[in-house]
């Protein structure tokens, strides 16, 4: 007579693709909590802000600083912006929007800080799929900003550059300027703009200061446009109101709770921060002002707004183009460049030098 066999029971093996799965689904979670409400890695791929940040540039933006930023449009792919990469379709849904919430910070944003934030002139995106971008903040809630002669003036004092900003400057040379020229001054902007070895560079006071002791160089002068030269391609774009990269201003950065006398000349000034920023429906009738169908001559602005300025000054696109930053697009600041990479027509480099450069 036969034993009876018992059979032990199996135990079922976890399944190892599981277990990746739940390891690679837990990884990209922590990333997109850290990416949303502490860091994140920003390439710098313009010249607006040389010479402090350069193309290639890769920045860890601090966003627990100034206070993290909910996001606002919950329904979109993490690590993508308003449209996927390979295609023109919307990498979001509106179908739901969070009121704007900011968690408290460590620190309100200073003047010269490198504030990165999102564009506000593109009205028809969520604010938080907006592009996101990278410029020095100049004037706070409540100061006074002006421009004269290039020169900046906050409140009545005059700011010196925080960094090297580059201007346009025009060069005559004696003969046409070699490659080494243009490698020996470190000048990545601009060219040969007339046969009679004319050229227009956009550099630093302290290169320009090399290149005319250079023995090559006949002349070199900074450009600086007249008062009242404008083709009004400017903020506010106003008939009114004719300013210029070098003469701009004098203008009142709106402050949260502070009330401002409007009229028929300066309305102008605010109108995208009352009608497009803080939604309200205003128009003008004869020279009245109405703002949610009711005649008025002041405002109370509902949020701090902030004025933007590239370092490189002259070959920007700064808030004298497009005005004031709201609070809601701020998203953090400039930390330090975790990894920059030159890249030219022949080759790439490493450039080991400006590694954990903060700012």
């Amino acid at each position: 007579m036969k034993k009876a066999v018992i059979k032990k029971p199996v135990k079922k093996k976890k399944s190892s693709v599981r277990e990746w799965l739940k390891a690679i689904f837990i990884a990209v979670l922590f990333l997109i909590v850290i990416r949303i409400f502490a860091f994140q890695s920003f390439v710098v791929s313009d010249s607006k802000m040389e010479s402090t940040l350069f193309p290639g540039d890769y920045v860890v933006i601090n966003k627990l600083g100034y206070g993290s930023r909910l996001p606002i449009t919950l329904l979109s792919f993490p690590f993508v912006g308003s449209t996927f990469s390979f295609s023109d379709s919307k990498a979001y849904s509106e179908l739901i929007q969070l009121p704007y919430f900011r968690f408290p910070g460590f620190s309100d944003i200073s003047r010269n800080d490198i504030v990165f934030f999102n564009y506000p002139l593109e009205k028809n995106i969520p604010i938080d799929k907006r592009t996101q971008i990278l410029k020095r903040c100049v004037a706070l809630p409540g100061d006074t900003l002006a421009i004269v002669d290039k020169k900046v003036f906050v409140n009545r004092i005059c700011i010196n550059d925080a960094t090297d900003c580059n201007y346009r400057y025009r060069v005559v040379s004696n003969n046409i300027l070699p490659n080494s020229f243009f490698e020996k001054y470190k000048i990545n902007e601009g060219g040969l703009i007339s046969e009679d070895n004319i050229y227009n560079f956009f550099i630093t006071r302290a290169t320009s200061d090399s290149i005319v002791n250079d023995s090559n160089i006949k002349q070199i002068n900074l450009i600086k446009l007249r008062k009242g030269d404008s083709n009004n391609p400017y903020f506010p774009q106003s008939e009114n109101i004719k300013w210029s990269l070098d003469y701009f201003g004098p203008i009142t950065i709106p402050e949260k709770g502070k009330k401002v006398t409007l009229n028929y000349e300066n309305i102008e000034l605010y109108r995208a921060v009352i009608d497009d920023y803080e939604n309200n429906n205003i128009f003008i009738k004869n020279k009245k002002i109405f703002i949610n169908n009711i005649e008025t001559s002041e405002y109370i602005f509902k949020m701090d707004y902030y004025f933007m300025l590239d370092d490189n000054r002259d070959n920007g696109k700064d808030s004298r183009y497009w005005g004031f930053v709201p609070e809601n697009h701020i998203i953090g600041k400039a930390g330090f460049i975790w990894f920059s990479i030159s890249k030219s027509k022949n080759s790439s480099e490493i450039m080991w030098s400006r590694l954990f450069k903060t700012f």
